[in-house]
C-alpha cells in the first residue's frame, strides 16, 4: 500500500526493500522465528498462502502476551489473535485469497518487554482438507421445495426471488401434527469458490459431521440444511464455507477439530450474534457465534432491564491473597437501599465465580446480566435484598483455581469471605450464604461447600464440570479419557451428610458422543442421584440447549428463587 503512492523510482526501491524484509521474516514450516517485544511493538512477519490454505502457527510467549494482526494480500485487515494464557498460543485461519499475508506483532495491555517466537507448524491446501461427502436430506423445507418446483417450471428470477424473500435465517417452519418440534433450515449464499458448507453446531457436528454438511441446489448459489429442533431450544452455531474434512468419529481429534473450526463464522443473514468479547481483537464474524431462540424457549425476563426498577451499586476492588500470593478483581453488588449499619438483620451473601461474566465493564455488557437479574428479583420480592461477591481469577489461572483447588478454596474461606464480612453488612449464617458458578465454576462451588459447609449452605451449579477428575502425577493432562469420571460424586459418597442445598442445571446438548460420561449432562444427573440418596435437598433443571451463556443467563434467576427465594423454608 505504501509503495503505490510513491514515484516510479522510489516505488522500485520500496518494493526491493519489502522483498528483502519478506525474505528475512518469512514464516517457514518448522522454523521458529524469534522476535523481541519492545515498547509494545514486535517484528512483522510474512507468509505466502494460496486461497483456501489452512494455516496454523504456534507462539512461544516466554512470559509475555501478544496481539498478532493478519493483513491479507491487498493490505486490508483480515484476522487478529490475542495470544496469552487465557486465549491460547495458536494462530489458526483459512486464507481467502492467494498472495503474501503480513503478520504484525504488538503487545497487550499486560505485556512485558521480552523475547517471543512464532513457528509456522502447518499449511494444508484446500484440496487436501476438503470433505467429499454429500450430506443426506433428512427433512424437507417448504421454501426449498417451492424453489425446486419454480426452477423445474423454468420460472424467471426464481433464485433471486427466493433470496429476496429471506429476511433472517435460519428459517423456522411448523410441522403439521407436531407441537414439540419445528423444522429449522440454515442457508448460505455461495459462489463459484464454494465447495461445501458445514453447520458447526456442537456437540452434534463433532459426532456426526456428515449429517451437518449443507446440500447444494445444483446450478444455483443456494446451500441449505434442514433439521428438526425442539420448540423450547436455545443454541449457538457457526457456518463454515469450505470446511475441512472431519471423520465421523466420537473421539476428540484436536488436529481435525482445529482445521474444521478455522473457516467458521457467524451466519451473515442472522442478526443475532453471541459471545462477543471486547478483549478479543479478531473480527466479529470470526469470534462471535450466531444464536437461535426457538418460539417456546423459556422466557428470560429476569435478565432484561426494566424501566422503573431501582438499581443496585457495583463496587470494584483489587484483592491480594497472602495464601495464594496473587491478586485478583472482586466486584461487590450492593442492593438498592443497602444499609451498612443495620446489624439486626444482616444481608444474605451470594458468591459467584467468573465475575467478569456477570458484571458490566466499560467495554460492554456482561454475558450474564448479574446486577440486572438481582435488581429485578429484589424489586419483585422474589428474593430478599442480598450482597453479591463476584470473583475473578488472575490472568491464566482459571483452569488451575477452578478445579477443586484446595489452596484456592482455603483462600476463599479464610481470606475472601472474612474480608467481605469485615467491609460489608453480610450474614455469617450458612443458610443465607450461597456459592455458585458455571462450568468449572459450578464444580468449584460444589467443592467449596463440601469442604466448608460451615460457611456455605447453598450451592448453585450451572452445567458443572462434574466429569472432571484430578490429574495424576504421571499424567498432568486435565482431560484423561482413561480415568473414570464422577470424582466429585465419590467425595460426597465418602463424606458425612451436611446441611447443604443444591440447584443443578444442565443442557440436553451437553452430552459426550463417545459414551464415556465426559460431559455435563450425564455427570450432573449422576451427582443429583448421589446427593438425593444421601438425603440432600436438590433442585435439578434440564434445559434444551448447550454449554453456553445463552441458556445460563436465564437459569441464574431460577436457581436464586429456589435457593434464597422469599418463599423458601429455612428450616427445611
Amino acid at each position: 500500500m505504501l509503495c503505490r503512492i510513491l514515484s516510479t523510482s522510489v516505488f522500485l526501491a520500496c518494493n526491493l526493500f519489502l522483498s528483502t524484509l519478506t525474505n528475512a521474516n518469512e514464516l517457514q514450516i518448522g522454523k521458529a522465528q524469534e522476535g523481541v517485544l519492545h515498547d509494545g511493538k514486535g517484528t512483522t512477519y510474512t507468509v505466502v498462502l494460496k486461497a483456501g490454505d489452512y494455516m496454523q502457527a504456534d507462539a512461544g510467549l516466554h512470559d509475555t502476551e501478544l496481539v498478532v494482526t493478519v493483513y491479507d494480500p491487498s493490505g486490508g485487515k483480515f484476522r487478529a489473535f490475542r495470544l496469552d494464557r487465557d486465549y491460547g498460543t495458536q494462530l489458526l485461519f483459512v486464507a481467502e485469497s492467494t498472495g503474501t499475508y503480513r503478520l504484525e506483532v504488538d503487545g497487550t495491555e499486560r505485556s512485558k518487554a521480552g523475547n517471543y517466537s512464532i513457528t509456522l507448524t502447518r499449511v494444508v491446501p484446500l484440496d487436501e482438507r476438503l470433505a467429499t461427502v454429500q450430506s443426506p436430506e433428512l427433512y424437507k423445507s417448504g421454501p426449498i421445495e417451492k424453489l425446486k418446483t419454480d426452477l423445474s417450471a423454468g420460472k424467471p428470477n426464481a433464485v433471486a426471488n427466493f433470496w429476496k424473500g429471506v429476511k433472517t435465517t435460519p428459517l423456522l417452519e411448523s410441522i403439521e401434527g407436531d407441537n414439540q418440534d419445528m423444522l429449522v433450515t440454515f442457508l448460505w449464499q455461495g459462489n463459484k469458490a464454494t465447495r461445501n458448507v458445514a453447520v458447526q453446531w456442537f456437540p452434534y457436528v463433532r459426532a456426526w459431521p456428515d449429517d451437518y454438511r449443507m446440500v447444494h441446489l445444483a446450478d444455483t448459489d443456494v446451500w441449505y440444511k434442514t433439521f428438526k429442533v425442539k420448540r423450547q431450544a436455545r443454541f449457538v452455531y457457526r457456518l463454515a464455507p469450505n470446511a475441512s474434512y472431519m471423520r465421523p468419529t466420537r473421539d476428540r481429534d484436536v488436529t481435525q477439530l482445529r482445521m474444521f473450526m478455522a473457516s467458521g463464522q457467524t451466519d451473515p443473514m442472522n442478526p443475532k450474534h453471541w459471545l462477543h468479547s471486547p478483549n478479543n481483537p479478531d473480527e466479529a464474524k470470526y469470534q462471535d457465534w450466531s444464536a437461535v431462540e426457538m418460539p417456546d424457549a423459556p422466557p428470560q425476563f429476569w435478565a432484561e432491564p426494566r424501566a422503573g426498577v431501582p438499581a443496585g451499586v457495583i463496587e470494584e476492588h483489587q484483592f491480594k491473597s497472602a495464601l495464594l500470593n496473587n491478586e485478583r478483581e472482586l466486584s461487590i453488588y450492593l442492593p438498592p437501599g443497602y444499609d451498612s449499619k443495620d446489624m439486626v438483620q444482616p444481608y444474605g451473601l451470594v458468591v459467584l465465580f467468573d465475575g467478569g461474566a456477570y458484571v458490566p465493564t466499560k467495554a460492554g455488557p456482561p454475558l450474564i446480566p448479574g446486577p440486572t437479574t438481582f435488581d429485578n428479583l429484589i424489586a419483585d420480592k422474589r428474593i430478599p435484598p442480598v450482597v453479591v461477591l463476584f470473583i475473578d481469577n488472575p490472568p491464566g489461572m482459571r483452569n488451575a483455581e477452578l478445579a477443586c483447588n484446595l489452596a484456592f478454596l482455603n483462600s476463599l474461606n479464610a481470606e475472601m469471605i472474612p474480608w467481605v464480612r469485615q467491609h460489608y453488612n453480610v450474614t455469617k449464617d450458612p443458610k443465607n450464604t450461597m456459592v455458585g458458578g458455571l462450568s468449572r465454576g459450578g464444580l468449584t462451588a460444589t467443592c467449596a461447600a463440601l469442604h466448608h459447609p460451615e460457611t456455605f449452605g447453598n450451592v448453585l451449579s450451572q452445567s458443572g464440570s462434574f466429569s472432571w477428575t484430578p490429574p495424576s502425577d504421571n499424567n498432568p493432562l486435565e482431560y484423561n479419557p482413561e480415568v473414570e469420571p464422577n470424582w466429585v460424586a465419590k467425595q460426597f459418597i465418602a463424606s458425612p451428610r451436611t446441611e447443604l442445598r443444591f440447584y443443578l442445571t444442565t443442557g440436553t446438548g451437553e452430552f459426550d458422543p463417545a459414551g464415556r460420561g465426559q460431559d455435563a449432562l450425564v455427570a450432573n444427573r449422576h451427582l443429583r442421584d448421589v446427593l438425593l440418596a444421601k438425603g440432600y435437598e436438590v433442585h435439578y433443571q434440564v434445559y434444551d440447549g448447550g454449554h453456553d451463556f445463552l441458556s445460563w443467563r436465564g437459569s441464574l434467576a431460577d436457581a436464586l428463587i429456589a435457593l434464597i427465594g422469599t418463599e423458601r423454608d429455612l428450616n427445611h
